[in-house]
C-alpha cells in the first residue's frame, strides 16, 4: 500500500480512538454523577425515617403516659366507689339494726329511755337513693325493700317502689323490673310515679318485641292519667304503633 494511502486510514483510527475514550469519560461522568444522586436520595431517605421513627416513638411513649394516668385515675375512682359502696352497705346494715332493736323494743314492752334511737325513715330512704344515684344498684334495692317493708305506707313508699323497679331495669334483669313497676300500680296507683311506671313498662315490653302488651300499657296510661307528663310521650308511642 502505497503512504498516501495509509494517511487517511490513520486519521480515521485516531479519531475513532479519541471518540471511543471521550464515549467513556462522558460513561464514566455519567454514571459517578448518577452514583452521587442515589447516595444522596438514600441519605434523605434515611434521614427521613429517622424522622419518622423518632415521631411515632415520641408519640407512642406519650400514650402510654395517657393511658397510664388514665389508668390510675380509674384505678382511684374504683377505689373510691368501693369505699362509698362499703360506707352505704353499713350504714344500710346500722339502720336496719336500729329499726330491729326497735321492733324486739316495742314487742316487749316499749322504748326504755336509755334504748338508742332509730333511724328515721327519711334517713334510710336517702341513704338508699345515695346508693342508687352512685351505681350500687345492689344496695339501693336492699335499702328500698328495707324501707317498703317496715313503712308500706310511708309518703316515700311509692318512690321506694319505683327505684326498686329502676335498679333492676339498671342491671337489666326486665322482668323483676317490669314486676316492680306492677307494684307501684297496684300499691299505689294515685302516686305522681304510677304513670311513670306505666311508660317505663310500656317502653320495656316494646323494646323486647311484645307490642300487645306495650300497647295495653301506653293506653291504660293516657286514659287513667292523661294529665301526667309522660302521657304525651304515650300517645306518641301509640300513633308511632298504629293506634287500635
Amino acid at each position: 500500500m502505497r503512504p498516501r494511502h495509509l494517511a487517511p486510514l490513520l486519521l480515521c483510527t485516531l479519531l475513532a480512538g479519541c471518540a471511543t475514550k471521550r464515549d467513556l469519560r462522558d460513561l464514566q461522568t455519567e454514571v459517578t454523577s448518577l452514583r452521587t444522586s442515589q447516595e444522596a436520595m438514600l441519605r434523605e431517605i434515611q434521614r427521613q425515617n429517622a424522622m419518622l421513627l423518632d415521631s411515632v416513638g415520641a408519640q407512642t411513649r406519650r400514650l402510654r403516659g395517657d393511658l397510664g394516668n388514665q389508668l390510675v385515675q380509674i384505678e382511684r375512682q374504683l377505689v373510691q366507689i368501693q369505699e362509698l359502696t362499703g360506707q352505704g352497705q353499713r350504714r344500710l346494715t346500722e339502720i336496719r339494726e336500729q329499726m330491729r332493736g326497735r321492733e324486739e323494743a316495742l314487742s316487749a314492752g316499749g322504748l326504755s329511755e336509755s334504748a338508742p334511737s332509730a333511724a328515721s325513715p327519711e334517713e334510710l330512704y336517702n341513704t338508699s337513693l345515695a346508693a342508687f344515684r352512685r351505681g350500687s344498684y345492689s344496695t339501693a334495692r336492699t335499702g328500698f325493700e328495707e324501707f317498703l317493708r317496715a313503712y308500706p305506707q310511708h309518703a316515700l313508699a311509692a318512690e321506694a317502689q319505683f327505684h326498686v323497679g329502676e335498679s333492676y331495669a339498671e342491671t337489666r334483669d326486665l322482668p323483676r323490673a317490669l314486676e316492680a313497676y306492677g307494684r307501684v300500680l297496684e300499691r299505689y296507683p294515685q302516686s305522681p310515679r304510677a304513670p311513670t311506671a306505666l311508660f317505663r313498662g310500656g317502653t320495656i315490653e316494646l323494646g323486647r318485641g311484645n307490642r300487645d302488651a306495650a300497647r295495653t300499657m301506653f293506653n291504660q296510661l293516657v286514659t287513667a292519667y292523661p294529665r301526667s307528663p309522660e302521657a304525651p310521650q304515650a300517645r306518641e308511642q301509640l300513633q308511632r304503633m298504629g293506634r287500635r
